[in-house]
């Protein structure tokens, strides 16, 4: 039998562990033996230690390997005595956070945090049960990297460097049996003036978020203006994310050679489980990605909501494996529509577009939708309806996502009020990321059905900004 094409073909859960009942973690690890896939990451800061046993357990069953990632900052400084003076601050001097959370960033420029983030990593690495053999560390989530006097004429790629050094020093020093690595994110897409951590790491991540997951990497895609969010130079050499990306990914492959691959993070779950109706693109990556030299590639996937995309994952395991049986790959009539003829910056986004023309299942209908009402015009009774409907089918869709995101993306577009809501609904709405929020429930407490409630009571509680808008 000939090797696959790809020697690293898996699954990111991202920050999802929580939203899943043991049963749904077990049938998720379980289909990937199914799927020949041989690597899951599993986030260490959301979930592992309230599921670990059933993780280490099922991964060994089904012979895949895990791959433990956790936010540096957000892990490392719970070791300590940590002081917010650590963190990132905005241009006017105020923190981005004042704790420890999905998007705490540090700042280079304080040596005692730096000391205690390098401690941290070291009393982290001696914790890892026996099982774990590999390791990612990675910078926080989003874009806050520290605007200091000091730190505003640096690149954030080089503001961060010193922390993978960090991190890097302590695996070498305190597990060097471990296998490690860390990623290539945004505004850190550029190598670093001085590679020697790098060069260190048994492999290395690019993840290619803000790519258009309807175009592939290399083409110019029209979502032209978020290349300055994912770029790190102020003048990036591409007018688009997905031409930016394969500029990156080549220096990274001729610097680190076999040492590359792939977070596939065209947002695809995450988008509430819309499918999008690229296969045919997700392929020709592959192809792109095979001829650069990357070593394989993992996608964004998790069991809520996993059925919408079945058959995708299906083809991409299948095509990882021998890639050359998807030369002549045809996308449906309904895929050239999505990726060809509409320049539609999410699939339905546009409210012109037919979903009835194309979408048959009645579910599967209904739910983009209802992302369609809420994505362009989020109102009351547009969150009620999602919510209500999300619950109703939560065996095929992603309820707690659905009602969390909405809920802030119609406060941010200034249409929902939720003032009403509980003081426990109110503290939920005040966190960033939802997986902030489960982390803390209590271990004797359920957090699906902690955050159920409150979403629900969120969907009874919603009133509109604009009294006009019902």
């Amino acid at each position: 039998m000939s090797e696959p094409t790809f020697k690293i073909r898996g699954f990111n859960m991202c920050e999802s562990i929580l939203r899943h009942s043991p049963e749904q973690l077990r049938q998720f690890i379980r289909r990937m033996k199914v799927l020949r896939m041989n690597t899951l990451i599993v986030h260490y800061d959301y979930g592992w230690n309230r599921y670990k046993d059933i993780i280490l357990e099922e991964t060994e069953k089904a012979g895949v390997e895990v791959t433990l990632m956790t936010f540096g900052p957000r892990t490392f400084y719970k070791y300590t005595d940590w002081k917010p003076e650590w963190f990132a601050r905005k241009n006017d001097g105020s923190l981005f956070t004042d704790t420890l959370e999905c998007e705490t960033q540090p700042c280079r420029f304080q040596p005692e945090g730096l000391k205690a983030f390098a401690y941290g990593a070291r009393e982290w690495l001696k914790e890892l049960p026996p099982q774990i053999k590999r390791v990612h560390m990675r910078a926080a989530d989003g874009l806050d990297f520290c605007q200091c006097e000091r730190c505003r004429v640096m690149p954030d790629h080089e503001k961060w460097q010193p922390f993978v050094e960090a991190f890097v020093d302590a695996v070498v020093e305190t597990r060097p049996e471990l296998d490690f690595e860390t990623d290539v994110y945004v505004k850190r897409y550029n190598l670093s003036a001085d590679q020697k951590a790098h060069r260190k790491m048994t492999r290395i991540m690019y993840d290619t978020f803000f790519r258009h997951s309807h175009v592939p990497i290399g083409v110019e895609s029209w979502n032209k203006e978020t290349v300055r969010a994912a770029a790190t130079e102020s003048d990036p050499d591409a007018t688009s994310p997905n031409v930016y990306h394969a500029n990156r990914l080549r220096e990274w492959c001729d610097a680190m050679p076999c040492k590359i691959y792939i977070h596939e993070n065209a947002m695809g779950q995450s988008l509430q489980g819309v499918f999008q109706h690229n296969t045919g693109i997700m392929i020709k990556d592959l192809e792109l990605y095979r001829s650069l030299g990357v070593s394989g590639i993992c996608y964004e996937a998790y069991e809520p909501g996993y059925l919408n995309f079945e058959k995708h994952f299906e083809v991409l395991a299948k095509a990882m494996i021998n890639l050359d049986d998807f030369k002549n790959y045809t996308p449906s009539e309904f895929e050239k529509e999505v990726t060809t003829k509409w320049r539609m910056e999410l699939f339905c986004d546009i409210k012109e577009f037919p979903l009835d023309k194309y979408l048959n299942d009645p579910v599967e209908l209904e739910h983009a939708q209802h992302f369609r009402r809420c994505w362009t015009n989020p109102s009351p009774q547009a969150y009620r309806d999602y919510v209500y409907f999300a619950f109703e089918h939560e065996d095929v869709l992603d309820p707690l996502f659905i009602g969390f995101f909405n809920a802030l993306w119609g406060i941010d577009k200034g249409k929902l009020d939720f003032s009403d809501a509980s003081e426990n609904s109110q503290l939920l709405l005040s966190h960033r990321k939802l997986w902030d929020f489960m982390e803390h429930v209590p271990n004797d407490q359920n957090p699906i059905s902690v955050s159920k409630n409150l979403i629900l009571d969120l969907a009874e509680k919603v009133k509109a900004i604009n009294k006009d808008n019902k």
